[in-house]
């Protein structure tokens, strides 16, 4: 569309709005980035379905950053863009960085573009 902004601009601010929510340990304003009915597979091993379950998920986690880079966005369909990532997890005290790859998959509804799909992988170790 014209004067829209780019597929990588969009999934930024998404991951933006995320990122922030996480750094404040805002759990409504990372759910804010998720569609009501989104499907999120995070470090836990089963998937859970809903913004609501999104923040449950994020709400006891001890996080207290994340840094991102995008790896790569792109539109698969007009109200449909899959993004990349890389996401480096942030803990308190001396606990490690955890770095993971993130996938998600933004939908957009009106205006507005959410996570309707996110998924966490592991980043291979290099040999």
């Amino acid at each position: 569309m014209a004067g829209e902004k780019s597929d990588e601009e969009i999934f930024a601010s998404v991951l933006d709005t995320w990122k922030h929510g996480i750094d404040v340990h805002d759990t409504t304003e990372i759910g804010s980035a998720f569609a009501e009915d989104a499907i999120f597979q995070g470090g836990h091993p089963d998937p859970v379905r809903g913004r609501d379950a999104v923040v449950a998920y994020y709400d006891p986690e001890p996080l207290t950053g994340v840094e991102y880079e995008i790896i790569d966005a792109r539109r698969s369909a007009d109200n449909v863009i899959v993004g990349y990532a890389t996401a480096h997890f942030e803990f308190p005290g001396h606990t490690p960085t955890v770095h993971r790859h993130v996938t998600m998959v933004l939908e957009r509804t009106g205006q507005q573009w959410l996570i309707g799909h996110y998924h966490v992988s592991l980043i291979p170790a290099p040999h």
